[in-house]
């Protein structure tokens, strides 16, 4: 699994790379980074669902732990997955976002 996750975090970055890095010659290369992507997500797919099968036959014989634990792993495949789907809720931003500092406060002439 952390074998398949690692492999599918390397062919993001290859994308992104193709898809805005420096060199011209890459950009051709999408398509084919695009298809490996593909391929490792559905191994993925396939040993989270194999995983969630798993884990729920092992708590129907009160395996409590064992199910625990191949529900967990399933659940982080599929965190692993979400990395490259576009977030539909969230509102697009742009530009640098910084918060400015707090004016000091005014003091008053005068006092003892």
């Amino acid at each position: 699994m952390h074998d398949r996750v690692a492999e599918l975090a390397g062919l993001r970055a290859e994308l992104a790379n193709c898809e805005n890095g420096p060199r011209e010659s890459r950009r051709g290369k999408t398509g084919e980074v695009q298809e490996q992507i593909e391929r490792v997500r559905g191994e993925l797919e396939t040993e989270a669902e194999q995983l969630e099968a798993r884990a729920e036959s092992l708590a129907a014989n009160g395996q409590d732990v064992p199910s625990a634990e191949a529900a967990v792993a399933a659940r982080d495949i599929r965190t692993a997955l979400q990395g490259d789907e576009p977030a539909d809720e969230s509102p697009k931003r742009s530009g640098k976002r910084t918060t400015a500092a707090a004016k000091a406060p005014q003091t008053r002439g005068g006092g003892s």
